[in-house]
């Protein structure tokens, strides 16, 4: 990271003690520690540039500028089907390429029936990608997951000290923690006086390769978080036992199977891009800009910082990425 010119700030096991009410740094003869083979903390490390906004007002302000820039949004529409149109081979005697095919627009049911054509689509349809691509014989890797979210209420408990953990930042606010063990992890919501709970569990959490369109098929289990999150959240924090649940909610991240990094490719007019993996947010910008050079057939692209990146890279014909280390 610092290579990167990343910036950082290292905290000692003291530190963390000092700073963390209630932490557990060590677990001495913890049998159940043991066995599930939690890890002592040795440190910490904080992105000085890491935060947290308001998805749904990012959304909203894109929205409002692609409406002002002459775009229109269609809602309560779902997309069937991508409408191929005709090779464009030779004009009579021979056959042509059917790599040459070109995607005349998308098939739509719901407020309307129709097909909208375009000059060019792009498909960033996120766990349905896989959907409409395989029916035109085309692939993105995509597979999905069910992932879980839960609310604990800090408000009156003993977790209204760590939510107010001051030493991190101007805000006197918890940083996002992550555990060392299961990718289990919390996020302040101050505002609503509640932490956001969340394990990204891989064994035994099955890829969901054309997931239902209606998301509430996908509902949070308590069970889960009892058997999967807690015994890890109260050996670190023990503040957080016996308290309850407060709100869950469930959804999907659609990761891209061949190396949990994006992708972003052009096959004729058709752009297609996706894989974050649930790192939309952090990454959207980039991809934007990498999708604004695949339309405009762009080799390089400049990411924010006057980074200059080649497009071919996300694609999967010419794919040149590194692994991501720090990986929730």
């Amino acid at each position: 990271m610092a290579n990167n010119g990343i910036e950082f700030t290292e905290y000692s096991k003291e530190d963390l003690r000092r700073l963390l009410p209630g932490v557990v740094t060590d677990f001495g003869s913890n049998e159940d520690a043991r066995l599930m083979e939690l890890p002592p903390v040795d440190g910490g490390i904080v992105g000085a540039k890491c935060g947290r906004l308001d998805a749904e007002k990012l959304i909203g302000f894109y929205a409002k500028e692609f409406v002002r820039a002459g775009g229109t949004l269609a809602f309560d529409e779902d997309v069937k089907a991508l409408a191929l149109g005709p090779p464009r081979g030779p004009e009579a005697g021979g056959g042509f390429d059917s790599r040459d095919f070109r995607v005349e627009g998308v098939s739509v049911h719901g407020v309307t029936e129709e097909t909208l054509q375009a000059e060019t689509v792009v498909l960033a349809g996120g766990a349905w990608e896989n959907e409409l691509l395989e029916r035109i014989g085309l692939s993105s890797n995509v597979k999905s997951k069910k992932r879980q979210l839960f609310s604990i209420r800090t408000k009156g408990t003993r977790l209204e000290r760590l939510l107010h953990s001051s030493g991190f930042n101007p805000l006197g606010l918890l940083p996002l923690t992550l555990l060392p063990k299961a990718g289990v992890h919390f996020n302040p919501a101050n505002e609503k006086d509640v932490l956001l709970v969340e394990c990204e569990d891989e064994v035994n959490c099955p890829f969901i390769d054309l997931p239902e369109h209606n998301l509430e098929a996908y509902t949070a289990e308590n069970k889960f978080y009892e058997r999967n999150i807690y015994p890890v959240l109260i050996s670190y924090f023990p503040d957080f036992r016996d308290l309850p649940i407060h709100a869950m909610w469930a959804g999907l991240h659609a990761y891209n199977a061949l190396d949990y990094l994006p992708f972003a490719f052009r096959q004729q007019n058709l752009i297609v891009v996706g894989g974050d993996g649930g790192g939309g947010m952090m990454k959207g910008d980039s991809l934007g800009r990498i999708v604004d050079s695949l339309y405009r057939e762009q080799d390089e692209t400049m990411l924010y910082g006057e980074v200059p990146y080649r497009t071919s890279k996300l694609s999967f014909e010419k794919r040149d990425v590194q692994r991501e280390e720090w990986v929730i």
